[in-house]
């Protein structure tokens, strides 16, 4: 029961972040010839009831291990072959969407399932001396339309498929159609669930897109999950402000990686997912909940709400994915010198403590401090002395504090000075 609530506990801050928000999924076709589509369903339809709009891209080039070359023809006998993988695929996730018995995940969902006409579509024509055939290209996205069945509450279905303005029917490579649907929709996030992609990046969880550039050029082309990672890449190029490529062989991956500070699977984010920052008045909740455990054990000194948003202009946070999990604050002594300035509040999230963070804030606040002209830094610590002596901080007595500071000394806390020269 305790694992169960402080996992939904630590989840409220994604759903709130999530609600009103736009994600591309792209199913790729091993996938879908899982047994596990039942459950990932479910998945889907608990981020649309979390408010979370849903556009869902499937293809089922893997279902038969074939595999579509978006550079080859695609002849008549084939073009029949994809069209009856796609109804098959799109008449079972229909169903799946309209399952409702009592005591199963979908229970009362009663989601909307749309699909039509978006995409017009153009011929891929000759190439090279070679008529692509039934190969198409993305010619117009019909993304207000896409728009507003979304704001409806629907979940729109978008399989691999274009339609010309004479009637013709074309095949559209999964990856571009999804990448260019998330672009014009100016989408929040693409979700791309297929192969594990950890094996492929060493097992980073987050990447930039320089590394992800970096990783791909030495991937053979082939490899399981190298489409999936080359798609991130290009919707990072696109603009996409980020990109999930996850596992679809592990069952609840869809919502470990959505819904959990490190996730499941790889990220590639377009701005920073991890970043430190000067703190801003709505950041007051997320450092008073990292300070109250450190006040209630007695490792800090109270501070109240009153008194944190009057001194937020001290403060420097470390924010994760919108959630603050690190936290320090400067203050200049004033008529000092050489000058001054005390580094307080520095606290870290208790999952983050072995990952640096307090290191990078001290940094960030050192930098800080040589903006302003800062020779000297001193700390009061009563239970974490060595971490800041490790650090190039050096003990000193209580006179060595600045006359003011000396003045609201604690003599029953009893906090050790330490003093570090930038």
């Amino acid at each position: 029961m305790t694992d169960f609530v402080h996992l939904f506990r630590n989840s409220a801050p994604y759903i709130h972040a999530y609600r009103g928000k736009t994600a591309v999924i792209w199913l790729r076709g091993k996938v879908l010839s899982q047994a596990a589509v039942q459950s990932l369903v479910a998945d889907l339809a608990l981020l649309n009831s979390l408010g979370l709009k849903l556009v869902i891209g499937f293809d089922a080039e893997e279902a038969e291990g074939a595999r579509l070359d978006s550079e080859a023809p695609i002849d008549t006998t084939t073009m029949d072959a994809i069209l009856a993988r796609i109804g098959h695929w799109r008449s079972r996730l229909e169903a799946h969407f309209s399952q409702g018995l009592s005591n199963s995940p979908m229970h009362g969902a009663r989601i909307r399932v749309i699909g039509g006409n978006f995409v017009t579509a153009r011929p891929a024509g000759v190439v090279d001396g070679t008529d692509l055939l039934a190969q198409g290209r993305v010619r117009r996205i019909d993304h207000q339309a896409i728009r507003g069945h979304l704001d409806q509450g629907h979940i729109v279905l978008l399989p691999p498929l274009g339609y010309s303005v004479t009637g013709e029917v074309f095949y559209l490579a999964p990856d571009h159609l999804l990448v260019e649907t998330a672009r014009r929709l100016d989408a929040d996030k693409l979700v791309i669930i297929g192969d594990d992609p950890l094996p492929l990046t060493d097992h980073q969880k987050e990447l930039t897109a320089f590394e992800l550039s970096q990783c791909l050029s030495r991937l053979d082309s082939e490899q399981a999950g190298s489409r999936e990672l080359r798609a991130a890449l290009a919707a990072n190029d696109a603009g996409i402000g980020r990109c999930h490529v996850i596992d679809g062989q592990q069952d609840g991956a869809l919502l470990g990686e959505l819904f959990t500070r490190d996730g499941v699977g790889t990220m590639i984010a377009r701005d920073r997912y991890d970043t430190f920052r000067a703190a801003r008045t709505d950041d007051i909740n997320g450092i008073l909940a990292l300070l109250h455990p450190l006040e209630e054990a007695g490792i800090l000194v109270r501070r109240s709400r009153e008194k944190l948003e009057n001194e937020i202009d001290h403060f420097y946070v470390n924010e994760r994915d919108g959630m603050i999990v690190g936290c320090a604050a400067l203050y200049p002594m004033a008529d000092t010198n050489p000058p001054v300035a005390e580094l307080a509040c520095v606290a870290v999230h208790p999952d983050y403590r072995q990952s640096g963070r307090g290191d990078a804030l001290l940094s960030a606040l050192e930098k800080r401090a040589r903006q302003e002209r800062i020779e000297r830094l001193f700390v009061l610590t009563t239970q974490t002395a060595h971490w800041f002596a490790e650090r190039g901080f050096e003990s000193a007595p209580v006179s060595d504090l600045p006359p003011g500071r000396q003045q609201l000394y604690n003599y029953q806390r009893n906090s050790k000075v330490y003093f570090k020269t930038l």
